[in-house]
């Protein structure tokens, strides 16, 4: 049943107390009538009082950027010593569906509180759940949100006190969430279809069927270290993903880091959603090898021109923009540094290769 805001009586009690006929009623009558009408307003302005107080509980249930709402750790996964997976479940199940509001149009975070210390970090959510029957990771289906549900991939750095907490915290635990925090939004294309994801459920599927898209999708570069590499699974996994090829380049100590992420990198690659290369340090120690492979490998950027009709998919990736996440030293030799939380100039490799500010963006 609907609540409605029953201010209908309050007005109807006003317009009697000042109608003509009441005004005529005798006095003792007039004040007997007067008084239920006021004991009725009373009770109506208490239970206006309570509807709005519900309303506002109920919207304070929902994850929001103005407020922290409790999750518990429902799973928790450890990959190496110093990286793990964390499985958060709200404690009140969720309504809004995140995962098809945002869809792979908009990168975003939310925010964790260390109550001890008083600080907050942001972490990237992925659209992923533990299959309680199989005990496996699983993408969160098409049309559900997982009762709000997402998946954080999580490196214990020697500074790092919120993730040293996280992962000292036991199952079960609740800790406060609050976002979505939208850093960058890619361009939206209104009426044009969802991709279908139909391999990421179904192991057997040996080819995806062509999706006929209304527009031409456009293709981006994005380029990783560490768990800068998350930025790139949310568009990719999530409802609606990225709809053109990503070209992706990932460095890392070893990509078995990944932990049970790495199988939905190596789907993406096999059914063509990813021009992958990793570049693993424990395999190349030479820094500038590594550094050699990068830049053999990146893309001379292309011009965006906005929508146009489809007509069928580029057999090689042709990125009309540069996204680059990881640590900033990484940051800095790709695209040049950040300065002070702003993007600072464009510099490092994708400068010597053409990219500008125009098609370049850092990611925090």
């Amino acid at each position: 049943m609907k609540l409605r805001p029953p201010t209908l009586f309050i007005k109807n009690y006003y317009k009697r107390c000042y109608s003509h006929k009441f005004t005529q009623l005798p006095q003792e009558r007039r004040i007997r009538l007067s008084g239920v009408l006021m004991t009725g307003a009373i009770g109506v302005s208490a239970l206006s009082y309570y509807y709005y107080s519900i309303l506002r509980q109920q919207q304070s249930q929902e994850l929001s950027p103005t407020h922290f709402i409790p999750y518990k750790i429902s799973h928790k996964i450890d990959i190496d010593p110093s990286h793990f997976l964390l499985e958060l479940t709200p404690l009140q199940r969720q309504k809004v569906n995140l995962w098809s509001q945002m869809g792979s149009e908009h990168l975003w975070s939310v925010e964790v509180k260390q109550p001890e210390i008083m600080v907050v970090r942001s972490y990237t959510p992925l659209p992923l759940q533990v299959d309680e029957n199989q005990r496996e990771l699983k993408a969160i289906p098409d049309g559900s949100n997982g009762d709000g549900k997402f998946a954080l991939y999580v490196k214990q750095y020697g500074n790092g006190e919120v993730a040293r907490w996280l992962h000292r915290l036991p199952l079960g635990h609740t800790i406060d969430v609050r976002g979505p925090f939208v850093e960058y939004e890619l361009p939206k294309y209104e009426g044009e279809i969802s991709r279908n994801r139909d391999f990421l459920f179904n192991d057997e599927i040996s080819s995806t069927e062509e999706d006929k898209f209304k527009y031409q999708p456009f293709d981006i570069a994005m380029f990783t270290a560490g768990t800068g590499i998350v930025s790139a699974l949310q568009i990719l996994l999530t409802e609606s993903p990225l709809r053109g090829k990503m070209h992706l380049r990932y460095s890392c100590g070893s990509v078995d880091e990944l932990g049970p992420l790495k199988p939905f990198l190596y789907q993406l690659h096999r059914y063509g959603r990813i021009d992958l290369q990793v570049l693993e340090s424990s395999k190349e120690l030479n820094v500038a090898k590594r550094q050699q492979k990068i830049w053999d490998q990146i893309p001379s950027p292309t011009n965006y021109l906005g929508p146009s009709n489809y007509l069928g998919p580029n057999k090689i990736s042709i990125p009309v923009l540069a996204l680059v996440c990881g640590p900033e030293r990484y940051i800095a030799d790709i695209s040049g540094p950040r300065i002070n939380l702003a993007q600072g100039p464009i510099g490092g490799m994708l400068k010597a290769k053409g990219w500008t500010e125009g098609n370049v963006y850092k990611l925090s």
